[in-house]
């Protein structure tokens, strides 16, 4: 069987068939010079631009491996794609921009694999290629270790690189010692200085960056797997979910919905008196999480529901106005954080409960578009994990901290042992307001460029 893209040896003799040994050396090349590069540029130092260009070291060399397999057109919208996705980490490299990195290398990969401009494919490609990197190191490893490169190959490798490399060596330290500048620049790198640390945490290092970059050095190889045709997944239908069921349900949820909604029109809303010895603050503090739990359970059963309404239009209303009355669930979830910040301030945990309380609510948006439209669960699930995207991508850019900061400072709320605990993000705010306390925030320097990041250089020059 032929898959399309797939040259017809791969689809032939595909990677859960083939048990030849790699036929080029390229790869193990480029594995040895990247594990280095990744050493070099992210081990015992700040996380900065040294991540950032590993990343299009990376990015290069996979597309190196796959020549001319990749067009001209396709390759640049990869490398678009992946300089999108690198921006937060410019930025700051923190765990999420981290994630849009990952992703992206991820996208840059499934972009120069799939023939096709088919968004699901491309997206089933990117989150085959870890498990699928996986099995085809394991192949080659086992590959490798059942037929050896013989004493010959060994031999003319040796030949080849043993002198270029004792050469380049002695050429670079006469270098070193004629030029001071020379000299200086390879005294800051560790493997030059005479402190490289072998322990096991590095070597361990070593393994995980190995094991994540080899997949992307074989992209050819595993196409076959990667662009194995999609399978259409159903629904689950068991028997304690039928039209019946699902339409009791709704009558149930809808009443207990009701209720609530009513209790937040009268206090909420409308402003009456709370029973005594209860606050807006307590009242908003007790209900802004547990219901935006719910609003996330109830979108989840909405979207059970949904191949049940064919053909039943009475489920249909039910459903519309459960998925309104989540809407309103979410709005007072955030009116409900709203006067709790203006009690007690902000911080990080409210930014972002709100910044996702209003995510939850466009997202139930959309899928009353989808229900009116009659577009397919499908069609919600990539268009809402589009919206998160975004919304995460532009919280990545987003000094959190300072915006804490400057808030609770501007509003009055000063919790002088909180604001302290904040990050470098929040030191311009507290010096300009003369929060003076033990432990203020200090902007760091990065010791050399793989330390660097655009937030960093902002802060420093702020002050």
């Amino acid at each position: 069987m032929v898959i399309r893209g797939v040259p017809e040896k791969l689809a032939k003799d595909g990677w859960w068939l083939d048990d030849a040994p790699p036929r080029r050396i390229g790869p193990a090349i480029a594995i040895f010079a990247l594990v280095g590069c990744a050493d070099l540029l992210s081990w015992d130092i700040g996380a900065g631009l040294g991540f950032v260009v590993l990343m299009l070291l990376i990015a290069g060399a996979a597309q190196v491996m796959l020549g001319r397999a990749v067009t001209l057109r396709r390759a640049a919208l990869a490398w678009a794609v992946l300089f999108v996705a690198l921006i937060p980490a410019v930025d700051l490299v923190q765990p999420l921009s981290v994630g849009f990195a990952v992703l992206g290398l991820l996208s840059f990969a499934a972009l120069s694999t799939v023939q096709e401009w088919d968004g699901a494919r491309l997206m089933a490609v990117a989150l085959r290629l870890p498990g699928v990197g996986l099995l085809q190191g394991y192949r080659d490893l086992r590959a490798a270790h059942v037929a050896p490169p013989s004493a010959g190959q060994i031999w003319e490798l040796v030949r080849d690189w043993l002198m270029p490399l004792v050469m380049g060596a002695v050429f670079l330290t006469l270098l070193a010692v004629a030029n001071p500048v020379l000299d200086a620049w390879l005294a800051e790198v560790e493997l030059f200085s005479g402190q490289v640390d072998f322990d096991g945490t590095r070597m361990l290092f070593w393994l995980l960056a190995a094991l994540m970059i080899w997949p992307l050095l074989r992209l050819t190889d595993m196409a076959a797997g990667l662009t194995w045709p999609l399978r259409g997944v159903a629904l689950p239908r068991t028997g304690l979910v039928n039209a019946r069921s699902v339409m009791r349900a709704l009558l149930v949820f809808n009443l207990i919905f009701a209720m609530q909604s009513l209790l937040d029109l009268r206090y909420l809303w409308a402003g009456a008196a709370l029973p005594d010895g209860m606050t807006y603050a307590a009242y908003a503090h007790r209900g802004a999480y547990p219901l935006l739990v719910a609003a996330l359970m109830a979108g989840g059963l909405a979207m059970l529901a949904q191949p049940f309404l064919a053909g039943r239009k009475h489920l249909r209303i039910l459903l519309y106005i459960w998925v309104a009355q989540t809407i309103l669930l979410v709005i007072s979830s955030i009116l409900r954080l709203d006067l709790y910040i203006a009690a007690y301030g902000l911080t990080r945990l409210r930014f972002a409960a709100m910044i996702w309380m209003v995510l939850v609510a466009l997202g139930l948006v959309l899928m009353i578009g989808q229900m009116i439209w009659r577009q397919s669960v499908g069609w919600f699930m990539a268009r809402a994990a589009m919206l998160g995207l975004l919304t995460l991508y532009g919280i990545a850019l987003v000094n959190v901290d300072g915006v804490v900061a400057r808030h609770n400072l501007a509003t009055g709320k000063i919790d002088r042992a909180y604001l302290c605990r904040l990050s470098e993000g929040a030191a311009p705010a507290l010096r300009s307001h003369g929060v003076n306390c033990w432990n203020v925030p200090t902007i760091s320097t990065p010791r050399d460029w793989r330390e660097w990041g655009f937030r960093n250089a902002r802060l420093r020059h702020s002050e």
